[in-house]
């Protein structure tokens, strides 16, 4: 006598999507810090070759090692929120305008905005 079994298989017809990282960003007064650490270390001989070891123009890496002559005060409340961020609330390209401003502007200015909640 022949037996015969019958085997039923449901698929699910999509399978769920992977939740989404959440993108992180990074505070650019630790990658000022990184980029600078780097030159005087000896990983990199100037601005121009450590651009060149990570892939972006000279101009950018320049941008980022100009933040570090804010003010002392802007520059400690900065690397108070950490990195990386889970918000945009700074950026560097804001922060260049500060630079244009005398230390007394700039800390007027920038306490004014966190006093303000506006993002940097």
């Amino acid at each position: 006598m022949e037996t015969v079994f019958r085997v039923t298989f449901q698929l699910p017809s999509r399978l769920p999507k992977p939740p989404k990282p959440r993108p992180t960003y990074r505070n650019p007064i630790y990658r000022a810090k990184e980029y600078a650490q780097m030159i005087e270390s000896g990983q990199a001989k100037n601005e121009s070759d450590l651009a060149r070891k990570i892939g972006v123009s000279r101009v950018r890496v320049c941008q980022y090692v100009r933040l570090l002559s804010l003010d002392a005060s802007i520059v400690k409340a900065l690397e108070q929120l950490g990195d990386p961020l889970t918000e945009r609330v700074i950026t560097e390209r804001r922060l260049r305008l500060y630079l244009r401003k005398t230390p007394k502007e700039q800390k007027r200015l920038f306490f004014r905005n966190i006093k303000f909640g506006k993002s940097l």
